[in-house]
């Protein structure tokens, strides 16, 4: 079962809610690592389509035009940090040197 990690924004004195479940997390996740879409299809075991839809949703989650885009707003808005990341490095077994 998911979970859903929550985050408040407040932007231009609106608020926004941007509900990104641990799964959308670790898509991120491994964008801000650099990972491209066939990798990290590879590491969660799915399609490379199914990378690409899921962060298309994300994107659209969050209000990004791109993936340098969708990274900024998520450190800057502490929907990702470092330690998210070295959670899903250890999670799934991630050594970077391999790709």
């Amino acid at each position: 079962m998911e979970t859903n990690s929550e985050v408040v924004l407040n932007i231009n004195n609106h608020d926004d809610k941007f509900i990104l479940t641990d799964r959308e997390t670790e898509y991120l996740s491994l964008v801000a690592m650099g990972f491209k879409k066939c990798i990290i299809a590879q590491i969660l075991f799915v399609s490379p389509s199914t990378v690409k839809k899921t962060l298309e949703v994300i994107f659209r989650k969050i209000h990004a035009r791109d993936r340098a885009n969708a990274v900024a707003i998520a450190f800057s808005h502490k929907i990702l940090s470092g330690e998210t990341m070295e959670k899903i490095r250890v999670k799934y077994n991630i050594d970077e040197t391999k790709f």
